[in-house]
């Protein structure tokens, strides 16, 4: 065999078995790495919900009860524009005479009276006779609704105090009033009213009584 011959054959060894060389480093570095593992992604940032606000709460204000009249409020006192004052039957019985008083709310509202009116006779010469006031303790309020009415009365001796039939009426202590004054209680105005007639003179015993309720005087 020639030299030449053998330097070729000798260049092809060399050539394949460097290409196997390679190949064989091919083949390792394939086999190393393995498969690749694949890297996770990095994931979406993960966004947190904000807490829910509170839910907003009605709040009930109550506004104060309106207050109620107190118990036992007191009715206002009867004026004297609001009242009409008369008289009612004169009676008499065994020397005694009773008149009645009336006071009737002519106005548009409740009223009260309490206590003992003023009753006053006029005598002739401008002398006066003031009724005293009896009955004793002390006197409730009464109270009128409109169109209704109170009353008292007024009692006194027709015969004179000693009974003695030559005392004459003349010697009365009312003999030949004029005029009844009467004045509501806890007022100053007097209505003016006729004097009880002369079959019953107020000889004494002129007394005045509290109002009540109703038309009676008792």
């Amino acid at each position: 065999m020639s030299v030449h011959a053998h330097d070729a054959r000798g260049r092809r060894v060399l050539l394949a078995a460097a290409t196997l060389a390679t190949l064989a480093a091919a083949a390792a570095g394939c086999t190393s790495s393995g498969t690749p593992t694949s890297t996770s992604a990095a994931g979406a940032p993960t966004t947190t919900a904000p807490a829910a606000s509170p839910s907003s709460v009605e709040v009930t204000t109550q506004a104060p009860a309106t207050s109620a009249a107190p118990a036992g409020t007191a009715v206002p006192a009867c004026s004297a524009a609001q009242l009409t004052i008369q008289t009612g039957v004169n009676q008499a019985a065994s020397g005694h005479s009773y008149l009645t008083l009336i006071f009737t709310d002519s106005g548009t509202s409740a009223c009260s009276l309490q206590g003992y009116p003023g009753a006053e006779l006029t005598l002739p010469g401008g002398g006066k006779l003031d009724a005293e006031r009896v009955g004793g303790g002390s006197a409730s309020p009464v109270t009128i609704e409109p169109g209704k009415s109170a009353s008292t009365f007024l009692a006194w001796e027709h015969f004179p105090q000693n009974g003695s039939a030559d005392v004459s009426a003349a010697d009365c202590a009312g003999y030949g009033a004029t005029t009844l004054l009467v004045t509501a209680p806890n007022q100053t105005t007097s209505t003016h009213l006729a004097p009880p007639d002369s079959g019953s003179p107020v000889c004494w015993g002129f007394e005045v009584n509290p109002v009540v309720a109703g038309t009676s005087g008792r």
